[in-house]
């Protein structure tokens, strides 16, 4: 009798994989999955822009998911169009959003879980940010962990775009440095994260423009912690074609924290990020990568705060 169940058992397995690899690798945490690892005790924050959510071409039902599996208690958010429609995707929890959005109405947001984390002040929109209306505001808020954890502001920026918008970052920084500074007047544990966007001017590059920034925030007992990936989301790339290419825009800083920060705590790009190591890679429509193509060309950032008792005085 020929062994004819041998190939179709492969063949079967084939299927299940290319059917339901995916969410095996993400669920067991596997390598090559781009899903965030498992939660300890400590608090979980990220930063995701979510590509003019919600966009007709966005998959619902997979940006549920993937905003579940990240297992996080406080999600900055950017480029939100529909408060209605995020809500939805995000039961129980609370969402602060900015008023304005700028030109493209390209809204900010800060998303928590209420059973984990109180608000102690209600959100505040800071429109200096917006350049009188051009671009996008700031929106910070202060809030608690409940089980004594630490108490802190989280500030949420999304900062002109591209390296012709160079000149006009320059000056958002100088504002974002008087919104720290006056927030660290308040309580010296502060969070800023979201869109930078340290592309670089039109002559220099992203290394040259994170290393200026830095210049603007440090003095001011600001870090940014540097991410274990080098990329944060993808572009369409020089050549215009299927091939995708990496580029590091969401950025994470912290001053104090230090009941929750160790001196090599970092952040980590998730989703294709991770998956395809910050290297490029193509999606096409006949075979699209699912996160980039479905949700958003940005990957959420992670960062895990260890678990420790409020150190203010």
């Amino acid at each position: 009798m020929r062994r004819w169940w041998a190939p179709a058992l492969v063949a079967v397995l084939v299927l299940v994989y290319a059917l339901l690899g995916e969410r095996l690798r993400d669920g067991l945490g596997l390598p090559g999955s781009g899903a965030a690892p498992a939660k300890g005790a400590g608090l979980r924050v990220a930063t995701w822009n979510l590509r003019n959510f919600p966009e007709p071409t966005q998959d619902q039902r997979r940006l549920r998911e993937r905003l579940q599996s990240l297992g996080a208690d406080l999600l900055a958010v950017q480029e939100i169009h529909d408060p209605v429609a995020l809500q939805s995707l995000l039961p129980g929890w609370q969402l602060q959003l900015s008023e304005h959005g700028g030109r493209g109405h390209q809204r900010l947001g800060i998303a928590f879980d209420p059973a984990v984390l109180e608000l102690v002040e209600p959100a505040r929109e800071h429109p200096e940010l917006g350049m009188g209306g051009r671009v996008r505001p700031g929106l910070s808020a202060y809030l608690r962990a409940r089980d004594g954890g630490p108490d802190f502001h989280v500030l949420v920026v999304h900062l002109k775009a591209k390296p012709d918008g160079y000149p006009l970052r320059l000056k958002q920084w100088s504002l974002l440095a008087a919104i720290a500074g006056d927030l660290l007047r308040r309580d010296p544990d502060l969070i800023i994260l979201g869109d930078f966007n340290p592309t670089g001017k039109k002559d220099g590059t992203p290394e040259a423009e994170l290393a200026t920034l830095a210049a603007v925030l440090e003095p001011l007992g600001l870090r940014r912690l540097a991410p274990d990936s080098p990329c944060s989301a993808y572009w369409d790339g020089s050549r215009r074609d299927a091939w995708h290419e990496p580029s590091l825009l969401d950025l994470v800083w912290v001053a104090a924290l230090d009941e929750g920060l160790g001196p090599a705590t970092g952040v980590r790009p998730l989703h294709h990020c991770a998956r395809h190591h910050c290297q490029p890679f193509r999606s096409t429509q006949a075979h699209p990568e699912p996160d980039y193509a479905d949700i958003s060309d940005h990957c959420p950032v992670m960062l895990d705060l260890n678990s420790g008792r409020d150190d203010d005085p």
